[in-house]
């Protein structure tokens, strides 16, 4: 385990630690670090000018792209490479003035509304979406070329994601896929990790579906602009049709004929499903997709070759978004396997994951790297490349290099790393995935569920709930004293934290600030004010001093140092944040997620964590990863049953999309009461693609994991 120790005096921001001075120790070792007062100090590979609502005229500098903040940052020395302009016009250096890019709002270029502002030395062809494409040819007059990606939020009703008792769906038996004239070129993608679940087919362990196309899940979704998901299409999944039972009991699934195993395995059958699932669903199991579709999924039947049945477990109701967890576009999900290879080689099938997409895989290493090659006929897609290369590099300065150097094609960067990386590739772009997703710190081990409906063998209390005097972010839901005292000191954590300046410096302007468990942003139609955290140092001083916690308290907090989706920085500039303006002595706490896991699922962590939460839709039911479900997703909190009844619990059941909305409002109402969230930033997946890259239609995935392999086209 690595921990740091930062001790403060004042209220200094320390944005710097955040970014360049906290060194790690190796092994066991502790270092203690102390923070010097400062205004706020930048210190960042990407140099940087920060304007206020004024022109900015950059003699001789080459002036890229322009941000603005409430105040000048000043990076003496440094070569200014980035410029951002909002909601005013700015000249530069008596060039031609630049159209305003207004961050997370429409923008109007031209008379017609667009999201994206792209500036270039000639003429382009500027493609926006908003509810329609519009083609939009400006020129513009600048040095250089940069392309500025604005967030879009999207809502949508069950609907778009669910089927309803009696709901069917039914596709032809056979797709007709149309191969490339012939496939060429070697795609390279970096990846931050390479995990063991690749090298084993047994569902039983981590097999599950995966977004490089080696795996597909039983259900696919038609291709849709990010971040929008496409309707559920039979006609190109392995699931050609199905039915939902009139009293919602049961699933009945059509499988697919000619869908084919990689390395000669052969044939996908029903058997073959309902093996892998019931496999991934056995008691005991390591899959981290079983805890969430095990709430519902019971056992799979085999009918025929070609009909497969999914029965609703017992006590519990099918999941109102059933079909998307069963998709491609929902994250890696339960998927079929051959059991035959499980059976003749055993579960590590000879260390290749057995799939069945349009891309088999060959060789690999944990944490090194991954070979695959492109089959040739598929049921869905046949791509236009004959191989790709997953790579592992966590280190983000060595991604960049490696994608300057133009060693890879595509890579994951946060945000000041990927402006940086793509700065320096003339052609190249930056590719936002995902449905957007909202970082965390959750207030761990407050395990306040009394008993478990759908497993009444759960027991509680929970090993991590210690709701005592070394604890003071942890409650008794039963003793109002101690929810008052824990209350004042969550909402003084929370209130310590400026999240603008986090924006701004280490997000680069595209992480905007966010307060809510459940996906509501201000920008919503629903939102309320009262849910907005304001940075209020003084006050969340004075909270904590009711709250009864000293200055120089010892605050531990885990950061998980190893996930893709979880930028350290974010985090870690947040909780210097403790330190800086509440005196706090912060242990960070830099466990590999995997060697953290297990205290999640057992319920026994009782320190603060570092999560995510995909933003979701209005109406989708909230708050499973803060229950008694199974599952090593938990989020290191589990709500009373009081609340379970009135929110999550409620919408399993609930088949009017305005009451689960309602139902959601109430418990964003309840987490601002209690602080057990503190929400810090949203963001999307950010990735750096190369010019060589010349098509590529990604889906929307909940994280913004890179997917869609099978529809690039390399120059």
């Amino acid at each position: 385990m690595r921990k740091i120790w930062l001790s403060t005096s004042g209220a200094a921001l320390a944005l710097a630690l955040a970014l360049s001075a906290v060194m790690f120790a190796c092994g066991g070792e502790t270092i203690v670090v102390q923070t010097v007062e400062v205004e706020k100090v930048v210190e960042r590979a990407v140099p940087q000018t920060v304007v206020v609502e004024r022109e900015v005229e950059v003699a001789g500098e080459t002036v890229v792209q322009t941000v603005v903040v409430e105040k000048e940052v000043q990076i003496a020395g440094e070569t200014v490479i980035q410029t951002v302009v909002v909601e005013k016009e700015v000249q530069v250096a008596g060039e031609t003035v630049i159209q305003t890019v207004v961050v997370e709002k429409e923008v109007e270029v031209a008379g017609e509304t667009v999201i994206q502002t792209v500036v270039v030395e000639k003429e382009v062809e500027v493609v926006k979406e908003v509810e329609k494409e519009v083609e939009v040819v400006k020129e513009v007059e600048v040095e250089v070329i940069r392309e500025v990606e604005v967030e879009v939020v999207v809502t949508a009703t069950a609907e778009a994601y669910g089927a309803g008792a009696g709901a069917e769906v039914v596709a032809a038996a056979t797709a007709v896929v149309e191969a490339p004239a012939s496939q060429s070129g070697k795609l390279v993608v970096i990846s931050p990790d390479i995990g063991a679940g690749w090298f084993t087919s047994s569902p039983y362990d981590d097999y599950t579906s995966d977004n490089f196309g080696v795996a597909d899940a039983i259900i696919y979704a038609d291709p849709a602009p990010i971040p929008q998901r496409g309707a559920f299409n039979p006609s190109i999944s392995i699931a050609n049709g199905w039915r939902v039972a009139d009293d919602a009991r049961s699933i009945t699934f059509n499988i697919r004929d000619g869908v084919q195993f990689h390395h000669g395995w052969g044939e996908l059958t029903a058997e073959d499903v309902a093996w892998s699932f019931n496999d991934a669903l056995r008691e005991g199991n390591t899959n981290g997709r079983s805890g969430f579709v095990g709430e519902y999924q019971g056992s799979w039947e085999a009918v025929d070759d070609n009909t497969v049945i999914m029965h609703v477990k017992d006590g519990a109701t099918l999941s109102p978004v059933w079909l998307l967890e069963t998709s491609n576009v929902w994250r890696n999900t339960l998927t079929a396997t051959s059991k035959r290879a499980i059976d003749e080689l055993g579960k590590e099938t000879g260390g290749r994951k057995i799939g069945q997409g349009p891309f088999m895989m060959v060789e690999g290493e944990a944490d090194n790297f991954i070979e695959f090659e492109a089959v040739t006929e598929h049921y869905r897609k046949v791509p236009s490349i004959e191989a790709m290369r997953m790579v592992a590099i966590p280190e983000p300065a060595t991604r960049v290099a490696a994608f300057v150097n133009g060693e890879v094609h595509i890579s994951v960067m946060s945000a000041q790393f990927v402006l940086e990386a793509t700065g320096q590739v003339p052609g190249s772009r930056v590719q936002p995935l995902g449905e957007g997703q909202t970082l965390h710190i959750y207030m761990g081990g407050n395990f306040w569920q009394t008993s478990d409906p759908v497993d009444p063998s759960t027991e509680f209390p929970r090993e991590g709930w210690k709701p005592d005097a070394d604890h003071p972010w942890i409650s008794d839901p039963n003793d109002p004293a101690s929810m008052e005292r824990g209350n004042k000191f969550r909402r003084a954590l929370s209130m310590a934290v400026d999240r603008q300046a986090i924006n701004e410096v280490i997000g680069q302007g595209l992480y905007p600030p966010h307060y809510t468990f459940t996906g509501f942003t201000s920008n919503d139609p629903l939102w309320k004010s009262e849910w907005e955290v304001p940075f209020d140092p003084e006050g969340a001083r004075a909270l904590m001093a009711e709250a009864g916690v000293e200055e120089g308290f010892k605050m531990p907090v885990w950061l998980t140092p190893d996930s893709g989706s979880l930028p350290f920085d974010i985090a870690e500039a947040a909780v210097l944040q403790w330190a800086a303006n509440l005196n706090l002595n912060v242990e960070i706490e830099a466990t590999a997620y995997s060697g953290r896991r297990p205290t999640l699922i057992g319920r026994t962590i009782d320190i603060p964590l570092y999560h995510h939460m995909n933003l979701g839709y209005f109406d989708e039911p909230k708050g499973r990863l803060m229950t008694a479900a199974k599952g090593g997703a938990n989020r290191g909190i589990e709500l009373p049953n009081d609340i379970l009844e009135k929110t999550y619990w409620a919408n399993l059941v609930e088949t009017d999309a305005q009451k689960r909305i309602e139902n959601n409002i109430f418990l964003t109402d309840w987490l601002a009461e209690t602080s057990l969230v503190m929400s810090m930033v949203r963001q999307s997946q950010l990735y750096a693609v190369s010019p060589d890259v010349v098509e590529w239609m990604p889906y929307t995935e909940t994280f913004g994991s890179f997917s869609g392999a099978d529809t690039i086209v390399l120059r």
